[in-house]
């Protein structure tokens, strides 16, 4: 039996307000809302994983640093005494010497100088009785020409620091990608909440007019009993979408931090005042997208700096396997003041040239790492192929759902268009006495529940879209893909 018309126009005009209030979008008027542009920056200067992940490239800017040891300019001093019953001789000799690890060459000069006797079975001349100057170079050819140990252990130390800039950029994306899911379902938790607040308060404001109304007997006990239902109900929901909104609030802690780096659990007053908007894809090629993905993802660019680091490995495999010959070029300029034998010129100039061959035999080290090297390179080149799949197994699927949801959103707007005028008009029937409570409080849920469902293909969209961008490497700058207000 349908309920007396309600006679206190003004009151219900007030109540007609209130229903259509559940209708409007999420708004909190609040300035200091937590933006994308806000988490982001959080992350960039907070976040433990980003930061250890610099802090990584710096301590491999050290170790190049260390490996550059074997190239640094060196200084040399060497000196001997000698004494006997039939000899007693003194040498001394500076030395500075300087290896290029570009090139397969170090240069050297010097001073020594030697006085005295010694036995003749030290092979002794003593000819320059002002010491000497000299100057020299020493070349590895063969073995050693393109690279050696320490050239394999700078070079590769250098690649090691390329690949920490590409890291950070790995360890950025995968965190920010968390990050942006984490605060996409704090929006979206958030807007429930909400929703579900304005709806419990929609019926908290009609019991009180009701109860005024059965006070003066123009409304059945029954019927404010029935509205009194449908507030604990709406208690209960309220309940839950906080328990909801409060875990997610938890999770988005992990990521949001103040200014000095505390995390901080975001309360209601931070949602932002709009919620964000759908989005969608231009259609484009599968090898498109796939080869966007893979100059765009930091692990191809690591894989790429251990493939140059295995290639260096096997430059080194393939010197070793060959003899090694080594020359050294030398001019002596010989200080004397005198001369020693009847033979001998006062400050002669010379030039020496000295070369060493040597042939492993079993070639071990040569053999041993090539093999290594080889089989690394395949398992690197598979890995590789494998994330290769995997993205193109995953773009094209997430490609198609952004659509589809970016489609059901504009369906979820439909239903929920088409909610709210079936509420505004059941409120006018309530009004005229055509209806009563419990079609008003049901239709007042279905437009919830259909609001709800928008945020929900909301969320999905969303979801999607963070995936396609995390294959495409593009979650590494946030703030240029999602927008927030």
């Amino acid at each position: 039996m349908a309920n007396k018309p309600i006679k206190n126009r003004p009151q219900a005009n007030i109540l007609a307000s209130i229903l259509i209030a559940i209708l409007a979008p999420i708004s909190i008027a609040n300035a200091e809302n937590l933006s994308i542009q806000r988490l982001e920056h959080s992350l960039n200067t907070c976040y433990p994983k980003i930061l250890n992940a610099a802090l990584q490239q710096e301590i491999n800017q050290a170790k190049a640093k260390q490996n550059m040891s074997p190239f640094d300019t060196k200084f040399n001093a060497y000196a001997n005494q000698r004494a006997g019953s039939t000899y007693n001789t003194s040498y001394q000799k500076v030395e500075f010497e300087k290896r290029f690890y570009d090139l397969p060459i170090a240069a050297y000069t010097g001073f020594d100088i030697s006085t005295g006797y010694t036995p003749q079975y030290d092979s002794a001349q003593i000819t320059s009785t002002q010491g000497r100057q000299f100057i020299g170079l020493k070349f590895n050819l063969l073995s050693g020409f393109a690279i050696d140990k320490d050239r394999l252990s700078l070079y590769n130390s250098i690649l090691e620091t390329d690949k920490a800039k590409y890291e950070i950029e790995l360890t950025k994306l995968v965190i920010k990608t968390d990050a942006i899911k984490s605060y996409i379902t704090w929006v979206i938790t958030g807007a429930e909440l909400k929703a579900y607040q304005k709806l419990l308060l929609t019926a908290e404001k009609r019991q009180k007019a009701l109860e005024k109304r059965l006070q003066s007997g123009d409304i059945s006990a029954i019927a404010v009993k029935e509205n009194y239902n449908y507030i604990l109900k709406r208690k209960i929901k309220v309940m839950s979408a906080q328990d909801y909104f409060n875990q997610s609030s938890l999770a988005l802690s992990l990521y949001y931090r103040d200014n000095a780096c505390n995390t901080v659990k975001p309360a209601e007053n931070l949602l932002p005042k709009e919620l964000p908007k759908d989005h969608t894809l231009f259609a484009s090629s599968d090898d498109v997208e796939i080869n966007e993905a893979i100059r765009n993802r930091p692990e191809f660019k690591v894989i790429e700096t251990q493939l140059a680091q295995i290639r260096n490995q096997q430059k080194l495999a393939k010197t070793e396997l060959l003899p090694k010959l080594n020359l050294a070029l030398q001019y002596n300029q010989n200080n004397s003041s005198t001369a020693t034998t009847s033979y001998f010129t006062i400050n002669q100039q010379e030039g020496v040239a000295k070369a060493e061959f040597s042939l492993p035999i079993d070639r071990s080290y040569g053999t041993g790492l090539d093999e290594e090297t080889s089989k690394n390179l395949v398992k690197l080149q598979n890995e590789r192929q494998l994330l290769v799949e995997q993205i193109a197994s995953r773009v094209k699927s997430l490609h198609y759902t952004v659509s589809n949801t970016a489609e059901q959103i504009s369906l979820a707007q439909n239903e929920f268009s088409l909610s709210n005028e079936l509420l505004k008009a059941e409120n006018n029937r309530v009004m005229n006495g055509d209806s009563n409570f419990f079609m008003l409080n049901a239709r007042e849920e279905n437009a919830t529940n259909s609001y709800l469902s928008l945020l929900g293909n909301l969320s999905d969209n969303y979801k999607a879209m963070i995936e396609y961008n995390f294959l495409n490497g593009k979650n590494v700058n946030l703030n240029h893909l999602y927008t927030s207000n």
